[in-house]
């Protein structure tokens, strides 16, 4: 899950990293469902959405044993 702010996100090579890590199979937790960038210098720091973050590694970790 990336952590950015809308900044870097208008960078070209963002998305082009975003399509990357997915067409090689990785989960990544952006946009809507996912982390959602606020602008430059807004601190948010309990925006970050944990939950989503954790339950995905719990789901890609597998049933516990």
């Amino acid at each position: 899950m990336p952590c950015v702010n809308a900044a870097y996100v208008r960078h070209p090579q963002f998305e082009q990293s975003l399509e990357v890590l997915r067409s090689a199979g990785v989960t990544v937790l952006y946009g809507d469902g996912g982390f959602v960038p606020n602008q430059p210098g807004e601190r948010s720091p309990g925006g970050y959405p944990w939950r989503i973050a954790l339950d995905a590694v719990e789901a890609g970790a597998g049933p516990r044993s």
